[in-house]
């Protein structure tokens, strides 16, 4: 899942449609989770349409309330995923590191696939980032986070720091937020 939704208000316009590459951030994305073998692939949209050439062979859906922040573009993904492919786990990504490099995806994806009851999240130097790997069983979990919590909550919880693991990367994007007009200068 993709969560793509937000207005990029530091930003200044809405991060999906930022031109990389020649692509918009929002295709980048895709193709990572296309590197992960991620599917069904769900976009979450919100603050503006994202258009169909941009989307590959993602799903998009529309969250009406993204104004009320990322979690309930998660929950609006998650929904979409449990009607898609119901009982399944989620690599969730976010529009806003179009330059995590594709290995990366994969090594998370190798990683879950060989321990699919953990929570996997790349590290670089010994830090955690993003993407993570949700497994199936915390899926209605992270459906219920109320309008205030974050996932940040629920990896909070004893029982669930318990299935948190690392796998380490060689790739320093994956601690990068791509938020203010500045941080784009530090695009390969």
């Amino acid at each position: 899942m993709i969560l793509a939704a937000g207005a990029g208000a530091r930003m200044g316009r809405p991060k999906a449609l930022l031109d990389w590459r020649g692509l918009p951030f929002v295709r980048h994305v895709v193709a990572l989770a296309e590197a992960a073998r991620a599917d069904p692939i769900v976009v979450v949209e919100g603050a503006v349409t994202i258009p169909p050439a941009a989307l590959g062979p993602a799903i998009k859906v529309t969250n009406e309330t993204w104004s009320e922040g990322q979690t309930s573009s998660l929950r609006r993904g998650l929904a979409e995923l449990a009607r898609l492919a119901p009982g399944c786990a989620v690599l969730v990504l976010t529009v806003d590191r179009p330059h995590v490099r594709p290995a990366t995806a994969q090594a998370l994806a190798a990683a879950f696939r060989a321990a699919p009851t953990q929570i996997w999240q790349p590290s670089f130097a010994g830090k955690r980032g993003h993407p993570l790997v949700w497994p199936a069983a915390l899926v209605p979990e992270l459906l219920a986070l109320g309008p205030d919590a974050s996932p940040r909550d629920l990896l909070g919880r004893p029982a669930v720091t318990l299935l948190r693991r690392s796998v380490e990367v060689d790739d320093p994007a994956v601690l990068d937020n791509l938020d203010r007009p500045a941080d784009l200068a530090r695009l390969p």
